[in-house]
């Protein structure tokens, strides 16, 4: 006599077998998602953290002094207002106009201000911003310092460092920028 069809206990081992199977799919599958969702997200944060540090450091490489022509800044500052997350430079425009931009965190933004223009540059980013003066121009007699009015004039360079968190990505850039019109 020939068997047709299996027996409960085939079944069940068969069911059990399937099961073991699909639950190792599954975790490798939840696994792969799970790592791309990661590396989407850090890239975001190295993208966002990337920009706001190039945007300042060109700010600060093209900071220019205010002449006594100018109006509305301190004589001989590039730079005014300087605090460790923001800061106000000074540039001239196609026409030799000082233009006056603003950087600064607004609540949990990093913005720009070009002559009253208010411009979002991230919105997950954190700046910390380190002042230097020196009496010569020399990388190892650096003095880190808060410049004031009064002594904005000395400042040299700017140690740049942003972090950015996006979607659970967390990406920190750092950069040194030494002042072109720096004493």
């Amino acid at each position: 006599m020939t068997r047709r069809g299996y027996t409960l206990m085939e079944l069940l081992v068969g069911m059990i077998i399937f099961l073991i199977v699909m639950a190792g799919i599954f975790t490798a599958y939840n696994s792969m998602w799970s790592s791309q969702s990661t590396a989407i997200a850090l890239s975001s944060s190295q993208i966002g953290a990337e920009q706001v540090e190039f945007v300042l450091a060109q700010a600060f490489q093209s900071a220019t002094n205010c002449l006594s022509t100018d109006t509305g800044c301190v004589q001989g500052t590039p730079v005014q207002n300087a605090t460790s997350n923001g800061c106000t430079v000074y540039t001239r425009d196609t026409n030799g106009n000082l233009d006056q931009t603003t950087y600064a965190t607004s609540g949990s933004k990093f913005q720009q201000t070009i002559n009253g223009v208010t411009t979002p540059l991230s919105s997950s980013a954190a700046v910390s911003l380190t002042y230097y003066s020196s009496s010569t121009y020399n990388t190892n007699a650096l003095t880190a310092y808060t410049p004031t009015s009064s002594t904005a004039a000395n400042l040299i360079a700017v140690q740049i460092t942003v972090t950015d968190t996006t979607s659970g990505g967390n990406t920190s850039y750092s950069t040194f920028v030494r002042l072109r019109n720096g004493p």
